[in-house]
């Protein structure tokens, strides 16, 4: 029954991925720029911006063996200026507002160091830290 749900739960994120691309396209086509479509252009690039981060700092793909705080690191200093520039583009923050900017970025490094803290001690708890959990399941992968 998981199984199930999870395959459902994948391909409705897929259909909802794949329509919102289209239909955006569709308003831009039609209806041309507007406030909430550029807000949901820009939502949608960072969107794919995270998935294309996490992906190079997270997978193993291009880091083989990179501690997880400096994977953290490195995600969080790369997604910074992709987040804010989808921000800027959206328009998410008023361009004239530096207060609401500098808001912003202190916001997203609570965010980030709280979401730090968290998956640390989770995975100390659960895992044994993230190098070992990594090296476990490469490890089952290969039989």
């Amino acid at each position: 029954m998981k199984k199930i749900l999870a395959h459902t739960a994948i391909a409705a994120c897929i259909m909802f991925t794949v329509m919102m691309a289209w239909f955006l396209g569709m308003g831009y086509l039609f209806a041309g720029p507007s406030y909430g479509l550029n807000l949901t252009a820009s939502l949608y690039g960072a969107a794919i911006g995270m998935a294309a981060l996490q992906a190079f700092w997270f997978t193993g793909a291009v880091f083989k063996k990179l501690a997880y705080p400096a994977r953290i690191a490195g995600f969080g200093a790369c997604l910074l200026p992709v987040l804010a520039l989808c921000a800027w583009l959206g328009p998410w923050i008023p361009a004239d507002m530096p207060e609401a900017w500098a808001c912003f970025v202190i916001i997203y490094l609570v965010i980030l160091a709280g979401m730090t803290a968290g998956y640390t001690v989770y995975f100390k708890k659960t895992a044994g830290g993230y190098d070992q959990a990594l090296a476990r399941y490469r490890e089952q992968n290969r039989r």
